[in-house]
């Protein structure tokens, strides 16, 4: 005979507000989601393997690169693996409730779906905002190795400003693609075929102008050098509503009312 289960007095079924008393707070549970991105075996071997490139690239360039060695050069070269598997991490935090199954204790611990799904986009902007801190240090050593020359260390806030936004917008468009289809291949490989189907629609003459408004790869391609206009902000906030948040918003409203087996 199994034991019972005892839940935690938010979570009995029927609970009022004065039993609600002991509900995790927001970050709480941030910190929660947090913890688990690393508990999976997928995200544990993907967050390995962008720690891995970024390092490799970042040597790479240190020991046989040539042209500028600056810190901001070492910064951006960390980006191009990041901005292919940052993505990937995103869609994680959230496929893998319904990959490991995870989905009914979660649920049932905390039934304010909204709650665990705003907990999972904080987790991922702050794993965003953790994966420029811990780049800036390594790229700052690579400097020092490659042998640090006047204006090697420049490096200013608008420069980082436009890498965190870079950073952030890719791993919410991951989370957007992990919450619209919840499924961790299927959400995998839209999120890689559906921009590249797009990019091909801009061989039509009549919707060649909107890749300039509405293709996510190349609005955002002008962050991180620190020279992103006005005009070019319109066009990322533009193709940022369809590639970031429609999907949030979209796979927001799936989850919520989506059965959980």
């Amino acid at each position: 005979m199994s034991a019972p289960t005892t839940l935690p007095a938010w979570a009995v079924p029927g609970a009022t507000q004065d039993t609600k008393v002991s509900r995790p707070g927001i970050a709480r549970l941030t910190w929660i989601e947090l913890r688990k991105m690393g508990n999976t075996r997928a995200g544990r071997w993907l967050l390995t393997v962008v720690a891995l490139l970024s390092a490799v690239m970042i040597g790479g360039l240190a020991y046989f690169g040539e042209g500028d060695r600056t810190v901001q050069t070492y910064i951006q070269m960390a980006f191009q693996p990041i901005a292919i598997l940052g993505p990937v991490l995103g869609i994680l935090t959230v496929t893998s409730e319904w990959s490991q199954r995870t989905a009914l204790t979660t649920f049932t611990l905390v039934p304010q779906r909204g709650r665990v799904i705003a907990a999972k986009f904080l987790a991922a902007m702050a794993l965003a905002t953790l994966t420029l801190a811990v780049i800036i240090p390594i790229a700052a050593l690579a400097t020092v190795f490659a042998g640090a020359e006047r204006g090697a260390w420049d490096l200013s806030a608008r420069v980082l400003g436009e890498l965190l936004a870079y950073m952030l917008l890719y791993f919410a468009c991951g989370v957007g693609f992990g919450l619209l289809f919840g499924n961790t291949p299927i959400s995998i490989v839209s999120f890689f075929i559906l921009p590249n189907a797009f990019i091909l629609l801009g061989l039509v003459s009549a919707l060649e102008n909107a890749q300039d408004w509405l293709n996510f790869s190349l609005t955002t391609a002008e962050l991180g050098d620190g020279g992103a206009t006005g005009d070019q902000w319109l066009k990322i906030f533009t193709s940022s509503l369809l590639w970031v948040v429609l999907p949030l918003v979209i796979g927001t409203v799936r989850t919520m009312r989506r059965e959980v087996k």
